[in-house]
């Protein structure tokens, strides 16, 4: 009996990146939104920039942002970690810096998973392994049996069987 699923393909990689992505570890911005967090003002000359060991980098527009953010590193840290299991922003370092067009992902994590590419596992059988002809006393002993769903499968057994034993 064939079976239905010969040669089809199954595509692992995207199913394992959906189930990826609904884990916390894997959100592209562990702080949450930066504007909720400081409010549209602070958020309109500020973003977050990188969140790596803890350390949380902030590029700001100029050095009046600057001062005003130093200020607020504090109260900012307890807001970010407040209602967290565990603390996520130990250090926050604030730059004066070019402000990115939209919203970076600060989570290294998330990144990794743009790298999950779609892989290909076939479930299609290996190929089988050589035959051989049958000999002519193997011929005539197929031939002799009188159920022809046993003389087929007579014949493939002789055919796997190899030479010379």
């Amino acid at each position: 009996m064939k079976s239905s699923n010969r040669g089809s393909n199954i595509k692992v990689g995207p199913l394992v990146k959906t189930f990826l992505e609904a884990h916390p570890a894997f959100v592209p911005n562990p702080i949450g939104d930066w504007k909720e967090l400081v409010g549209e003002q602070v958020a309109r000359y500020t973003s977050p920039r990188s969140l790596k060991d803890k350390v949380l980098v902030i590029a700001v527009h100029d050095s009046v942002w600057k001062h005003h953010l130093e200020q607020l590193k504090e109260v900012l840290t307890d807001k970010i970690n407040d209602k967290r299991p565990e603390c996520i922003v130990d250090r926050i370092v604030v730059k004066v810096a070019e402000l990115p067009a939209s919203a970076p992902i600060l989570n290294r994590a998330h990144k990794d998973l743009e790298k999950i590419k779609a892989k290909r596992y076939s479930t299609r059988r290996k190929s089988k392994s050589p035959t051989r002809k049958l000999t002519l006393e193997e011929q005539s002993l197929i031939k002799s049996l009188p159920d022809p769903d046993l003389r087929k499968l007579g014949a493939k057994l002789f055919k796997r069987i190899p030479e010379g034993n």
